[in-house]
C-alpha cells in the first residue's frame, strides 16, 4: 500500500492566515477610498507607468488611425471627388459670367460704332490666321453682304474707333483681314497733339514702328490715329480719326536721320470676337458731300 503524504496543518493555517489578512486589508483599502493603505501604492504605479503608456499610445494611435482611415477610404474619395466637381462647376459658372458679360460689352460697342457707321457691316471672327508669316482673322461676312477687299475694319467703342486692318480676300459669305500687325501692312498715321506724322508699319508680335523727325518732341505716351489723304483725287483705304495705338518707346540715336517710334495696338487681337467693316469711302462720294 503506497502511503499518503499530508500537508503540515501549519501550512494550511498560513495560508488561510495570508488570505483573510490579504482580504481585510482590500477591504480596509476600498472602505478608505483614496486614504487607503494601498492607495499611496497604486499613485506610484501609475507614476511609474504613465511614461510607457505615453509611449505606447503615440505608437498605436497613428497606426489606429491608419486602419481607421483606410476604412473610410472609399467615402473619402468620393467625398473629394464630389466636392472636386462642385469646383469645376463653380469655376465654371463664373468664368461663364464673365465671359458672357464681356461679349455682352462687345456687341454694345459694336452697336455703338454702327451708329456712328450706319453703312457698317457688322461681323464676327470666326478663324485666326496669325503666324510667323501671317497675321490675319477670318470674319463671316462677304460679297453677300456688301463686303469688298480694301475695306477698313475696326473695333472698340465710340468714344474710340479703333483700327483692326483691311480686307484683302472676300468670299461670298466671309472674308480675310489683314491685321495691322502683319508686316505688309502700313498705315499713314499722326501723332496726336504734333505736327508729326508718319508710316506705320507692322512688325508681328512686336510693337508697331514708326520714324518720325529727328527733332521731333515726344512726351512717350502720345496716341496715334490714322490720316486721310488723296492720291489722285483717290482717298486712301483709311479714314481719318481711327485710333492705331499708343506711344510705348522712344529709341532716339545720334546723328540720326529720323526719330524710330514704337506704337502698342490698341486693339488686343487675342480676344477680338466681333469687328465692323467700313464701307470705302470713293471720290465721288466725297463729291456728293461737298455738293450744296
Amino acid at each position: 500500500m503506497v502511503a499518503i503524504r499530508r500537508r503540515p496543518r501549519s501550512t494550511r493555517l498560513l495560508v488561510v492566515a495570508l488570505v483573510s489578512v490579504s482580504l481585510a486589508i482590500i477591504t480596509l483599502d476600498y472602505r478608505s477610498g483614496t486614504t487607503g493603505p494601498l492607495a499611496s501604492l497604486g499613485r506610484t504605479a501609475k507614476t511609474a507607468i504613465a511614461p510607457m503608456q505615453e509611449a505606447v499610445t503615440s505608437v498605436t494611435r497613428p497606426i489606429s488611425n491608419f486602419f481607421i482611415g483606410l476604412a473610410n477610404l472609399p467615402s473619402l474619395a468620393e467625398e473629394n471627388r464630389r466636392l472636386k466637381e462642385e469646383l469645376a462647376d463653380a469655376r465654371a459658372v463664373a468664368a461663364g459670367g464673365q465671359v458672357e458679360a464681356n461679349e455682352l460689352e462687345e456687341l454694345q460697342d459694336l452697336l455703338g460704332l454702327q451708329d456712328l457707321h450706319p453703312d457698317g457691316i457688322p461681323a464676327v471672327v470666326t478663324a485666326n490666321g496669325v503666324s510667323n508669316f501671317d497675321w490675319t482673322v477670318t470674319i463671316n461676312r462677304g460679297t453677300n453682304t456688301g463686303v469688298a477687299v480694301d475695306m477698313p475694319v475696326i473695333a472698340g467703342s465710340p468714344d474710340a474707333a479703333r483700327l483692326v486692318g483691311r480686307v484683302i480676300d472676300v468670299t461670298a459669305n466671309s472674308s480675310e483681314v489683314q491685321l495691322i500687325l502683319d508686316r505688309d501692312h502700313a498705315v499713314w498715321a499722326e501723332i496726336d497733339g504734333t505736327p508729326e506724322a508718319g508710316l506705320v508699319v507692322g512688325r508681328g508680335d512686336q510693337d508697331l514702328a514708326m520714324d518720325v523727325e529727328p527733332d521731333a518732341e515726344l512726351e512717350g505716351d502720345e496716341n496715334i490715329f490714322t490720316q486721310g489723304y488723296e492720291v489722285d483725287g483717290q482717298p486712301g483705304v483709311y479714314p481719318s480719326g481711327l485710333l492705331i495705338g499708343q506711344i510705348s518707346r522712344v529709341s532716339p540715336e545720334p546723328n540720326a536721320l529720323s526719330l524710330p517710334v514704337e506704337i502698342r495696338p490698341a486693339v488686343d487681337f487675342s480676344t477680338l470676337n466681333v469687328v465692323l467693316v467700313l464701307q470705302a469711302t470713293t471720290a465721288d462720294d466725297d463729291q456728293e458731300d461737298a455738293a450744296p
